[in-house]
């Protein structure tokens, strides 16, 4: 089947939109089950596609695409990256779903995680009655250099984009072979997509998202599929996310960041189980 984009505005001046992909679900038993699924730094709906279809059996599934991320349309003006920004963004999103409180469950993906934990703790929103979460994070390390990054002019930032990406390729091949290709994969990605966004998110998203201290505050239950072993995040911090009595981890066997590819089935059958052992 195949999905519905929306286009919702949720910035007026200037003027932001972004894209949410439907995916109904396809098994009548399911059919009230809702799932977000907020996709991590560089991808977009397209990435979660494959995964989007696999839990269609399973939930009606909304792919949010985030300002700056995909094909989202953002201006190019310092600000609209913030985390408070998001928070805001992700109430409309809901409200446009028309969904009710306790009515949704989210999904996010390694940074998308850090979205939902920062809804959740900080968002006015509806909230939701379990999440699902890969590779989750308390708090991004960062180079100590990186906000300067910000002060540069655009047109010579893209050039010290390419140096950062070759610097990082060859460091990251020496340290993790296989991990190398998602230094390619991201190389990709900003030239398909609004590099300029995607960097501003970093900036002023990803520098200041820092939950230390306040996971007890998330009194949800939820679903958090890790990697064996991951180049880009640490493995232990996401396992500390289990303060909850019906949290549950499921270790992927991967030794790779991008759990989800080639494991899309997996994960949907692994969700499903999980929802109906929390009843839900």
């Amino acid at each position: 089947m195949n999905e519905i984009i929306d286009i919702v505005k949720t910035h007026t001046d200037p003027e932001v939109k972004i894209r949410v992909a439907k995916f109904p679900c396809t098994n009548e038993r399911y059919s009230k089950r809702n799932i977000i699924i907020i996709p991590g730094w560089l991808s977009g709906i397209d990435n979660f596609t494959t995964t989007a279809k696999e839990l269609q059996a399973y939930s009606n599934i909304i792919i949010y695409e985030p300002r700056g991320f995909g094909e989202s349309l953002t201006p190019h003006k310092k600000g609209l990256f913030t985390v408070k920004k998001y928070n805001e963004e992700l109430t409309l999103v809901i409200d446009h779903l028309n969904l009710k409180n306790k009515d949704f469950i989210l999904l996010g993906s390694c940074a998308g995680a850090a979205m939902v934990f920062s809804y959740v703790l900080d968002g006015s929103g509806k909230k939701p009655n379990a999440l699902v979460v890969f590779s989750p994070q308390e708090h991004y390390k960062t180079p100590f250099w990186l906000p300067i990054l910000g002060w540069i002019p655009t047109f010579f930032m893209s050039f010290i984009q390419k140096l950062i990406i070759i610097f990082y390729r060859f460091y990251v091949k020496i340290r993790s072979k296989k991990e190398s290709e998602i230094v390619t994969w991201a190389e990709e990605r900003l030239k398909k997509n609004d590099a300029w966004s995607l960097r501003r998110y970093v900036l002023e998203f990803i520098i200041s998202y820092d939950i230390i201290g306040r996971q007890k505050e998330i009194d949800i239950p939820m679903l958090i599929f890790i990697a064996k072993k991951d180049y880009f995040v640490d493995v232990d911090k996401s396992k500390e996310f289990t303060h909850h009595p019906d949290t549950e981890i499921f270790q992927v066997d991967v030794s790779m960041h991008r759990i989800q590819e080639g494991n899309e089935k997996l994960i949907a059958k692994e969700v499903n189980k999980y929802l109906g052992k929390i009843k839900l």
